[in-house]
């Protein structure tokens, strides 16, 4: 199996082509490139990590969240190829660069964290700043993987930055708006809302406090 490769003509090998959504390149011997290469990871362990949220918990602020880091994707995939603008270095990574996409992913990842943890969550402000601060500094760190590993300019990540900021504090306010109206309620009353399970404990507040204690009490009962 390991073998493969070792046979294939080299005429056809010029025809394999690497996965860039998780190929990333880095200085043999340079180890904080290879600590850049994994954190440029993160968006990709943030959608799955959300994605298991969702199905996990089925509560509407995971489910408002990955529709709207969906949604910033494809929008920066419109931008892209509406800008056209190649990477600085075109043997890395696939598509155009500008605004580049990991950047404006953790942009608006960053900025909807900061926001639902001031705004939303008011138990515990130590949990809280230490939520908001993770955020910011992941984010730091997989914009500087992209200039520092060769995969976008300071610009194209800015860019990124800026938008995907833009982009989460829009959203947050339209999950703000929609909230206010009935909407919402609307559609969590529908058949298929109930059969999936699909809840709303933002007037919860402390939901995980509430599960605890229930979860010691059914404990308790047993015993």
């Amino acid at each position: 199996m390991g073998n493969t490769l070792v046979n294939i003509p080299a005429s056809q090998t010029q025809q394999l082509k690497s996965f860039g959504l998780t190929h990333f390149q880095y200085q043999d011997g340079d180890h904080f490139g290879e600590l850049l290469a994994l954190v440029s990871l993160a968006p990709i362990f943030l959608i799955v990590a959300e994605t298991t949220i969702v199905f996990s918990r089925r509560e509407v602020a995971g489910i408002l969240l990955l529709c709207g880091q969906l949604l910033n994707e494809l929008f920066n995939l419109v931008l892209k190829l509406a800008i056209c603008e190649p990477r600085p270095h075109e043997h890395l990574g696939d598509g155009y660069g500008m605004p580049s996409s990991h950047s404006q992913f953790m942009g608006f990842f960053a900025v909807y964290v900061l926001l639902y943890f001031e705004l939303q969550i008011t138990t515990n402000v130590v949990q809280n700043r230490c939520v908001q601060i993770g955020a910011i500094v992941l984010g730091v760190l997989v914009v500087v993987s992209r200039v520092y590993l060769g995969y976008h300019t300071l610009r194209q990540v800015l860019a990124g930055v800026g938008v995907g900021v833009v982009a989460g504090i829009v959203w947050y306010q339209f999950v703000e708006l929609v909230r206010k109206t009935s909407i919402l309620d609307y559609v969590l009353s529908s058949g298929i809302c109930q059969w999936l399970l699909i809840r709303d404990s933002r007037n919860v507040t402390d939901i995980a406090l509430v599960e605890y204690n229930l979860s010691m009490n059914q404990k308790l009962k047993t015993l």
